[in-house]
């Protein structure tokens, strides 16, 4: 048998590993990047942190799996008649197809945004943004610096929460100590994190404002230009905004929209099976599933998809999937962290401590130990293209 499965991330990496433990033939892992990239700590490269913890080789990944082919392409379309993956250099045939390509951002057609703003998406977003930040504060000769946020989710908070620190660290290195920086959170729901109970929104919150950060909920950005932001009627000066607010389901599914129906968040309708067709198989951000958006849903997914397509190839009764709540687990600031699951919360530092062996654990669950211990470790590190902040 050959599975086919295109996406890099947290639930293509694990439905391939897991397909490989049970010698279910050969696994064809199709992504458009040679590395698997933890989002979730993309905000800490922006602010200074090793790219290690973030960016992790497929080929390292797969090292020890020799049925397991990494090939960099991208996807175009799914000849699901000839059971043919079209990709851009390539067409790979299959025999079960599993996708997991994950989102885009979605700028809401805000004037300027696409243009002028940075993001945290993607890897050279994110290098993009820390030299930007680098350069602004070490060749600043203006003491006042506004930085705007756009987005009170998870990403949102956690790059608020870890950006002042990073600014003074560059301040202090390039003898710019006086400078006065302003940081801005802004969402246009009534308060941040609104997928999250309202605790999570207060704890958050109360410690953003301890870290120094201004809170603006119920706005919303108008248009952006290179040197200001409006918001709701109201022109802000500023140079520096990182959009973490919108993404939409990937548009591959809407250019193949005969083979994937969608809901109205776009995302792909799955059956009980993540099945959206005859040997085709949609997982991770990109189904219509409870609890997803989270890298632990994809990892529970991608558990479920190698036992069902094993059970599938041997005769066995199959199962259908069952969504589980997930905990959640957000920095916000140094050694400070917010974790609840069920209605059970902690924060602070003993938050912090478990969201560290949250990370710890998923890491675990795709690499290697001492592959997962060096990328969990390597969070802890500075780094810096300057030689001044290397000191």
């Amino acid at each position: 048998m050959h599975t086919v499965i295109v996406g890099g991330g947290f639930a293509g990496v694990k439905a391939a590993l897991e397909l490989s433990k049970k010698q279910l033939g050969q696994i064809t892992l199709v992504s458009d990047e040679p590395y698997f990239l933890h989002h979730a700590t993309l905000y800490q490269v922006a602010t200074g942190r090793d790219a290690q913890s973030s960016v992790i080789s497929l080929k390292d990944i797969f090292a020890l799996h020799h049925d397991v082919t990494v090939v960099q392409d991208r996807m175009v379309s799914v000849d699901s008649a000839r059971k043919t993956v079209v990709c851009e250099a390539s067409k790979i045939k299959y025999d079960e197809l599993v996708i997991a390509i994950g989102t885009v951002t979605d700028y809401f057609g805000i004037e300027g945004l696409r243009r002028h703003s940075f993001g945290i998406a993607t890897l050279d977003q994110v290098r993009r943004l820390k030299h930007h930040i680098h350069d602004d504060v070490a060749s600043s000769r203006h003491p006042d610096k506004t930085y705007v946020i756009v987005g009170g989710g998870l990403t949102g908070v956690e790059l608020a929460g870890a950006l002042g620190s990073y600014l003074r660290e560059v301040a202090r290195a390039h003898d710019t100590i006086r400078m006065k920086m302003t940081i801005t959170l802004v969402e246009k729901e009534s308060r941040l994190v609104p997928n999250l109970s309202k605790t999570a929104s207060k704890k958050m919150s109360t410690r953003l404002k301890k870290l120094g950060v201004k809170i603006i909920t119920n706005h919303r950005v108008e248009s952006l230009t290179k040197d200001s932001v409006t918001i709701d009627g109201k022109n802000i000066p500023a140079h520096t905004v990182v959009w973490t607010s919108g993404s939409q389901n990937n548009p591959f599914f809407a250019r193949q929209s005969h083979d994937f129906e969608r809901n109205d968040d776009g995302r792909v309708v799955v059956n009980q099976y993540f099945e959206t067709g005859e040997n085709i198989y949609v997982l991770g951000d990109n189904a219509a599933v409870a609890y997803a958006g989270h890298a632990q849903t994809a990892l529970n997914e991608a558990t479920y998809i190698a036992d069902h397509l094993t059970r599938k190839a041997t005769g066995q009764a199959l199962r259908i999937y069952h969504p589980h709540p997930v905990a959640v687990s957000v920095p916000v600031g140094e050694k400070w962290a917010y974790v609840e699951k069920y209605n059970i919360y902690a924060a602070g530092k003993v938050g912090f401590y478990l969201h560290r062996l949250s990370e710890l654990r998923r890491l675990m669950k795709l690499l290697s130990r001492n592959q997962a211990m060096s990328a969990w470790r390597a969070q802890n590190v500075h780094d810096s293209d300057c030689d001044l902040c290397d000191v």
